[in-house]
């Protein structure tokens, strides 16, 4: 080979192992880049912000709902994926099997916690918050089935909250399932907060509502 025609070493193609090599570094740092940018963003905590003042309203629309005997409340319980303070929501519309979390935005506690105490804030308002080892008085426990915000397209989505109610003492008293479905006011994070405080008071108006038709004295 003629040195002078010779393609100088530092414009010579790179052999394919270090092509290969420098493409992973370069999409190894482009990773870190994002991470770093996505980290860099402020988390947003939600909770289901003030409790109803007063007694809460009946689902029937009664303004003054009639007091409920004295009720023990058990905690609420739900599938493992509601333990975090994720918010999730589904794409009903593309992928319907996938749940998915917001990135950046969270619930201050567990979506259980946060359904467990807002529950007892509305038994005590509407008659007596039992002592959990009562064992005198009929108890409530509430497993939460559902609760995440769906989306029926690119801009509608709904909070939707299904949980299955079960009151007992010394045996089963009654059992019911209860779904409520209330429209977020926009496509967002901060959308299905509200729609799922919404309906999360809504169900539990009805199951309170569905109790007092319940013997339980």
């Amino acid at each position: 080979m003629n040195p002078a025609t010779e393609m100088p070493r530092f414009l010579r193609p790179a052999p394919a192992r270090l092509r290969a090599a420098l493409l992973l570094a370069a999409a190894g740092l482009a990773l870190l880049s994002g991470c770093a940018l996505t980290r860099g963003e402020p988390t947003i905590t939600y909770d289901l912000g003030p409790a109803l003042a007063g007694p809460a309203a009946s689902a029937t629309g009664n303004p003054a709902p009639a007091p409920l005997p004295k009720l023990r409340v058990a905690q609420t319980d739900g599938p493992n994926w509601l333990e975090g303070n994720a918010l999730f929501y589904r794409l009903q519309y593309a992928q319907a099997q996938r749940l998915q979390a917001y990135a950046t935005q969270r619930w201050v506690m567990s979506p259980t916690r946060l359904f467990d105490e807002r529950l007892r804030d509305a038994v005590a308002a509407r008659g007596t918050l039992g002592w959990s080892g009562d064992g005198s008085v009929p108890a409530l426990k509430v497993d939460l089935l559902e609760f995440d915000q769906v989306f029926h397209s690119a801009t509608a989505s709904e909070g939707v909250v299904r949980l299955r109610a079960t009151v007992y003492r010394h045996g089963m008293l009654g059992q019911q399932t209860f779904e409520v479905r209330r429209p977020a006011p926009s496509a967002d994070g901060a959308g299905g907060v509200k729609a799922l405080a919404e309906a999360s008071d809504a169900a539990i108006a009805a199951l309170l509502d569905w109790i007092g038709t319940l013997q339980l004295k």
